[in-house]
């Protein structure tokens, strides 16, 4: 995992954008409404608050600009880079781990 953990833990948002990118490229509003479909928990994702993480995430390298086939060329796609997948690995094993953690605490509720 050598410096992997550096990059743990990841805010819910960035969570997101990594697992649905790890499925596909997506330009902007595609990774707003991919998202949106797949939170259950409430994380929105408004435009430039999405460039702005799209910006961090590619400075750590976690993304890369990809060339687009689509008929606007304003529009900018995303994919993830192989640190950016093993980033998500890593935070979706960390929190496993954790859920594995605190689930018998609760093993005894009655639900």
């Amino acid at each position: 995992m050598d410096d992997i953990a550096r990059h743990l833990p990841l805010a819910p948002r960035d969570l997101l954008i990594l697992a649905v990118l790890a499925e596909g490229p997506l330009h902007g509003y595609g990774i707003i409404k991919a998202v949106e479909e797949r939170s259950r928990s409430g994380v929105l994702l408004d435009p430039a608050n999405l460039y702005r993480t799209l910006r961090r995430m590619r400075k750590a390298q976690w993304l890369e600009e990809v060339e687009d086939d689509g008929d606007d060329e304003r529009r900018r796609t995303f994919a993830v880079t192989g640190l950016g997948r093993r980033v998500l690995a890593a935070e979706v094993e960390r929190l496993e781990r954790l859920l594995g953690q605190a689930r018998p605490a609760l093993a005894g509720e009655d639900a």
